[in-house]
């Protein structure tokens, strides 16, 4: 949304802009707009079927796969759907400052790089070709998404696997979306509004948590093309930091580091956020 208001209060989508009133110096000129999304509907359709690998989203992430779906039947008339209503909070950041982040460091060029090749090696393994680069900063926004909706968990009413995420990383820019909903029902109970309100403060906490891992050093020392663990798709990240519900992130708990936001144990000098004091 460009301006304060998006859609009226008794519109299907009705957002509000929220204006930032914090001088917290890990956000500054980071976090450019956060959009209140008081009502927002959701439709969820079934097009196909695939075996082993799901053909995936396509936002804006270049993060796809040459996947072939089955369709539902030889001539299809109509999908079976369902609308979700519900509520969330949009987090847009800087194109600058993420731009910045990704030319200027070697090291964010060598990790990408390394993404790469395992996306390559998993690719091998699972049959597939990958039908883009990989796209380091959707890596870095998911990961943060996974670290902010464990923190908002903890206060908005909601349990994180209520909570559902859309990451925005491309040409329309870069964004986090995180939102809840359910059918048959006209809204939800505002927890989301709220922690938008306070975002600063659930920016920092989620920032705090991520910067140590119950399973440091082997967590924080992982990389992604590593051989022996096979984990291709994962940096600095398992069970003890980022990795949550299956049904509330939208690529199954893949594409996370999370050395790529905060400094852990190794590597301080590849995240978009510097360390948290």
């Amino acid at each position: 949304p460009t301006g304060e208001f998006t859609g009226e209060p008794g519109d299907k989508f009705f957002a509000r802009r929220h204006v930032l009133q914090t001088a917290d110096p890990v956000l500054d000129g980071k976090l450019e707009r956060v959009v209140l999304v008081h009502r927002l509907r959701e439709v969820v359709a079934q097009v196909g079927f695939t075996r082993f690998e799901p053909a995936g989203v396509d936002i804006d992430t270049d993060l796809r796969l040459d996947t072939e779906v089955a369709p539902l039947a030889r001539e299809v008339s109509w999908y079976p759907a369902v609308e979700n209503r519900g509520e969330g909070v949009f987090l847009n950041f800087s194109r600058g400052s993420i731009e910045r982040w990704l030319g200027t460091r070697p090291e964010v060029a060598q990790r990408q790089q390394l993404f790469a090749d395992a996306l390559v090696e998993w690719a091998r393994e699972k049959g597939f070709q990958p039908r883009a680069p990989v796209n380091l900063p959707y890596i870095m926004l998911h990961s943060l998404s996974h670290m902010l909706l464990a923190a908002v968990s903890l206060d908005c009413g909601y349990a994180t696997s209520a909570i559902r995420e859309r990451i925005y990383a491309g040409e329309s820019g870069y964004g986090i979306l995180l939102y809840t909903g359910a059918a048959g029902v006209e809204g939800t109970l505002g927890g989301l509004i709220e922690v938008g309100r306070n975002i600063d403060k659930y920016l920092r906490k989620a920032l705090e948590f991520a910067q140590l891992c119950s399973n440091d050093p082997v967590c924080s020392n992982h990389r992604p093309n590593s051989r022996t663990e096979r984990r291709w798709l994962h940096g600095a990240a398992c069970h003890g930091c980022l990795l949550i519900s299956e049904t509330s992130c939208e690529r199954r708990n893949e594409f996370l580091d999370r050395a790529l936001v905060v400094p852990p144990l190794m590597e301080p000098e590849l995240a978009y956020f510097g360390a948290i004091p």
